[in-house]
């Protein structure tokens, strides 16, 4: 890294350490929107077929009538929900400041941010298609493309679109610029969650304790999953039922509709064939059939830090890292000192928004 880049980065960086003050002309504004969501027609946990979503645009977007703009799509993590990115979640960013400073700063130009929603009734789609979920991958690439195409000033071409997330979101970016690489040219993925599985885990983490299995196979409906979560802090009983919804659905098994990819025998955890169903969707047992689709991209990046919290994303990112090396797919892979989330507002600033910028068209 030349001293110019390093230099380039700390001041993007201390703009948020700083107060800045925006004139009218140089800041953006967050809308509400709400979009139809017919993808998801007819999925069995009942979630509608209206999502809401957040939706920035740049400074001058008022002003300019007939300018257009790239749009990055950024997505959140499990049981998040797009107010992660409007609200002051991650160390005190929020998009707007962010996009807000860059922009003025000249880091990068003006685009369209569109903060879709991805929780479900399980608290995670892991944006794709499922008969139990309903089919969120498409409701990101299909639905919400068209609502945004047609209701902001964008410019519609898959060069000037990008797919951001973090975890889960980081999941979806990585698949989605996977499977409609005719719709993102360009994809990062912050510390994404469950991209292959690991010898001796069950859905990503080693989740060995019998008791939650009993559980599991107690709850009835997502609202008591959420009970526990509330009234205990127990978040794995919504991410191994959402886990399994997205890879391993059982329309047939009501009232939760999965088929679970562990049980409990004589004392002991065993896996079931579900673990193996859940391997098989993962994006790194797709990686061969979808180098095409991959190598087209104008950009595909993703990084971990060492100390993650969920201790299967270190060594999953290298092992899908080295299946792209393997097929000379073109990709950025980067590793930093930090967790899942505190040094998400500076990264965003100095590394990720620039370097999405610096790929779409505009």
């Amino acid at each position: 890294m030349c001293p110019a880049s390093v230099g380039s980065r700390l001041a993007a960086f201390l703009l948020f350490l700083l107060p800045v003050s925006l004139t009218a002309q140089s800041a953006g504004r967050i809308v509400e929107d709400t979009i139809p969501a017919p993808s998801l027609a007819g999925n069995l946990l009942g979630d509608p077929e209206r999502q809401p979503a957040f939706v920035y645009l740049p400074p001058g977007y008022g002003d300019e009538p007939d300018r257009r703009y790239p749009v990055v799509y950024l997505l959140h993590g499990v049981l998040d929900s797009p107010e992660v990115w409007v609200e002051p979640v991650y160390d005190g960013m929020t998009i707007q400041a962010t996009m807000d400073s860059l922009i003025a700063a000249g880091e990068i130009g003006p685009s369209i941010v569109v903060m879709p929603n991805g929780r479900n009734a399980y608290g995670g789609s892991y944006y794709v298609n499922s008969p139990v979920t309903g089919g969120w991958a498409d409701y990101i690439a299909r639905d919400a493309v068209s609502h945004v195409d047609a209701t902001y000033r964008t410019i519609p071409a898959r060069e000037s679109r990008a797919v951001l997330g973090h975890s889960m979101g980081g999941l979806g970016a990585i698949r989605l610029s996977m499977d409609y690489p005719e719709v993102f040219s360009v994809a990062w993925a912050m510390n994404p969650c469950c991209l292959c599985c690991l010898e001796g885990d069950l859905e990503g983490e080693a989740t060995t304790d019998p008791e939650l299995w009993e559980r599991m196979v107690q709850y009835r409906s997502a609202e008591e999953m959420w009970a526990a979560l509330e009234d205990e802090g127990d978040i794995w009983p919504l991410i191994l039922a959402g886990v399994s919804a997205a890879f391993a659905p059982a329309p047939d098994r009501p009232p939760l509709y999965v088929e679970l990819p562990a049980d409990v025998v004589e004392g002991e955890v065993v896996t079931t064939p579900a673990a193996d169903r859940i391997a098989a969707a993962l994006p790194i047992a797709h990686v061969a059939e979808r180098s095409e689709a991959l190598q087209s991209l104008r950009g595909l990046a993703f990084d971990t830090a060492f100390d993650d919290e969920f201790a299967h994303i270190p060594p999953a990112t290298k092992a899908f890292s080295d299946s792209l090396i393997a097929l000379e797919v073109p990709h950025v892979y980067e590793l930093y000192e930090g967790d899942h989330r505190n040094r998400m507002r500076e990264r965003m600033a100095t590394r990720v928004l620039p370097w999405i910028d610096a790929r779409l068209e505009r």
